[in-house]
Parts: C-alpha cells; sequence; structure tokens
C-alpha cells in the first residue's frame, strides 16, 4: 500500500480523523506555502506573471481533477461560492420551481430560499430513504421545475447520491442537475464530460487537502452562456495588456468563466499550495485514494463492536462513502465518547448527536485500529 501518511504531517501525535471537516496538507503544498509567503517578504518577488499563472496552473489542476477545459473553471473561496453564483446569475422566471433536499447540509440550501421573494417556487424533497432516489425526484417533478440542487455525498449520513441515474433523469426533463461536491471531490472520481450534470461546487479545504477559503464551481458552457451575474474583476478585464496601460473601462464580452472568479485570483497564500495539494492528489490518483479510503472504512467497520455501536452510514458500496457515522446503543453516551476519543487524540466530529469519522489517504491502518480500541473498551 503507498506510504502516503509519509507525505503529510506531522500531527503532534494526534489522529486526525476529521477531513469532511478540513483536511490535512500534504507536505509540498506547506513548502508552497511557504515560497508564496516569501514573495510577500520580498516583494520584488511579485512579478506581473505571478498574477497570471497562479490562478492559471489551479485551473489546469482542477480541469484535470473534473474533467474540463481549465477555462471552464471558475475559482471561487468555498462550495457557497458557486452555489450564490448559481441561484443569483441564472435565468429564473416567477413561477420556475426549484427541488432541493430536505435535510441537507446548510450551504446547499440557504442560497436559494431567497428567491422566494421573486416569486420562485422553492421546494424541499423529502427522501424515501436514507438517500434522495431518482424516484424520489420523479415524484416531485412538474412542469415548472427548472433546478434540482443536491450533494453528492451527505455531511450528516455519509450515503452517495447515484449521480448518474438522478442527472440522467433530470437531463431527460430538461431540468439542471448542480451538485455541491464538497464531500466527494479528492476521495471519489468525476468527469463531468461524461456525467449527467450541468454544473459542480466544491469547498477546496476538506477532501483536496487545500488551506481554509478555497474553492471552484463549473457550469457547463450552455448555462455559462446564459449566466447574469453582475461582476467585473478589473484584472480580468484588462485583458494582456501591461499593468502599465490598464485605465480603460471598455467591458470585454468574451471572457467566458473567468468573468466570474472571485476577486483576488492570484491570492497567493492559498491558491499556490492549493495547486500543489490537487496536484499531489491527481499524482497518486483519484480512484486509487478511494480504494484507499474504502480500505480504511472497512477495516474501521469490521473491528467496530456492533453490540455496542450502531452504524448509521452505508455498509456497503456504492453507496458507502470515506465519512463514517455511528451511534452508540446508547446515543446519550455519545458527547462522552467524542471527549474521550478526543482527550486521548483522536479527533473527529460531533454531528446532529451522532460520532463522525471521516478518514482520508494520510491516516493509516494502525490509527483506525488504536481509534477502534479506545471505542470497543468505553464504557
Amino acid at each position: 500500500m503507498p506510504p502516503y501518511s509519509d507525505d503529510f504531517g506531522p500531527f503532534g501525535g494526534r489522529i486526525w480523523l476529521n477531513a469532511a471537516s478540513i483536511g490535512a496538507m500534504p507536505k509540498v503544498a506547506i513548502e508552497a506555502a511557504h515560497e508564496a509567503i516569501s514573495w510577500n517578504v520580498t516583494p520584488s518577488h511579485l512579478s506581473e506573471e505571478i498574477f497570471h499563472d497562479v490562478p492559471l496552473k489551479l485551473k489546469e489542476a482542477l480541469g484535470r481533477l473534473i474533467g474540463t477545459p481549465a477555462q471552464e473553471i471558475i475559482l471561487g473561496n468555498s462550495a457557497s461560492y458557486g452555489l450564490h453564483l448559481w441561484a443569483n446569475g441564472l435565468p429564473f422566471n416567477r413561477g420556475d420551481e426549484i427541488l432541493l433536499v430536505k435535510g441537507d447540509f446548510p450551504a446547499t440550501i440557504l442560497p436559494w430560499l431567497g428567491l422566494r421573494k421573486q416569486g420562485i417556487i422553492v421546494k424541499e424533497i423529502q427522501p424515501k430513504g436514507p438517500v434522495l432516489h431518482v424516484d424520489d425526484v420523479k415524484a416531485h417533478l412538474t412542469d415548472s421545475t427548472k433546478v434540482l440542487c443536491a450533494t453528492w455525498v451527505d455531511s450528516f449520513t455519509g450515503f452517495a447520491l447515484d449521480v448518474k441515474a438522478i442527472g440522467n433523469f433530470c437531463r431527460d426533463n430538461g431540468v439542471w442537475f448542480l451538485l455541491n461536491g464538497t464531500q466527494a471531490l479528492g476521495t471519489r472520481p468525476l468527469n463531468v464530460s461524461k456525467m449527467p450534470v450541468d454544473g459542480v461546487t466544491s469547498c477546496g479545504y476538506k477532501w483536496l487537502c487545500g488551506p481554509y477559503g478555497t474553492g471552484f464551481c463549473w457550469l457547463q458552457p450552455e448555462l455559462l452562456a446564459v449566466l447574469e451575474y453582475n461582476q467585473m474583476y478589473w484584472i480580468v478585464m484588462k485583458d494582456d495588456r501591461d499593468f502599465d496601460q490598464i485605465r480603460d473601462y471598455q467591458i470585454r464580452d468574451d471572457v467566458g468563466a473567468e468573468r466570474y472568479d472571485v476577486f483576488c485570483t492570484a491570492n497567493f497564500f492559498n491558491f499556490v499550495p492549493w495547486t500543489k495539494s490537487v496536484e499531489y492528489l491527481l499524482a497518486q490518483g483519484i480512484t486509487e485514494i478511494q480504494q484507499f479510503n474504502d480500505k480504511l472504512v472497512e477495516r474501521f467497520l469490521q473491528g467496530l463492536d456492533s453490540n455496542k455501536y450502531s452504524v448509521l452510514s452505508p455498509k456497503e458500496c456504492p453507496e458507502r462513502t470515506a465519512i463514517i457515522i455511528v451511534s452508540h446503543r446508547r446515543s446519550d453516551h455519545n458527547r462522552e465518547i467524542f471527549h474521550l476519543l478526543t482527550n486521548n487524540g483522536i479527533d473527529l466530529a460531533l454531528r446532529e448527536g451522532n460520532l463522525r469519522f471521516s478518514p482520508h489517504l494520510y491516516n493509516t491502518f494502525e490509527e483506525i485500529e488504536q481509534t477502534i480500541s479506545i471505542l470497543n473498551n468505553s464504557k
């Protein structure tokens, strides 16, 4: 098995099982961050080329990640950036309908709710099972449905959507399928040229192992062409003019996705190390990372005392992901167990009263076994 853990850390003697909150940066990204800081220590290093090359290299890496040209990537600072861009920039008319998933992560829900003031209908689907199924979408589809926006992997349950089945149904019925990929990208492969999705947004600081305050989104070209969002970043509009010739207020209409990038795309401290993180993940292979993470999950599930704990996340693929949701048979013990683990140097999350573990490629089987030992020996 590749020694991924050698490329990360040090973790200060702790076990980080919380990639679903924030992922650890690989050493190559930390080195890049130090280099970026040095540019500001000695500002003469900040050449005009850097302002162009930093966002371009990141877009190239993210384009490879999701199987799209670099020029179709929109750089953001979170998954919310893309969601707000869609909600506020896509063309909607009074009476149009947007479908969401009841219980979804707030970032995927909240940007759409304000559209109700414009006479747009926003509905939340209550899935019949633990995860949204294509039959749930069929049951709620109307002639007015314009968008289905959903999260690929649920933070609270660990279940993964069947993106292909739901996406094909949406495409067959003229519905835009927009996906929050935050809890999947970096641990599950995606090629938007082959999957029926119309938009993807994601933060960069969880499974993509970047710094906080990073993210990106993508829209299929037909949707990007109708996006109308009043954003005019001066560096984008200056085209290839030198910085001594920038006092030109002409608005370019040939910019494409770049027009909607978050401001200050050079963003040395964040985007330089994040580029290295994404390139590192790509070099390992996203499919290989998924397989390794699944082995970590399998080891966890096999070792857990089923008489003492219930596993609330899926136990089998393809719905199973790298997010494991566990509850003590007496759920009122969960908070106490959470503190027991953290006091023993094991970091996880407490979500909706349950214990959430989210191992990533930097974790080891020995760390999983140490965690299981504490869980099984707790009262």
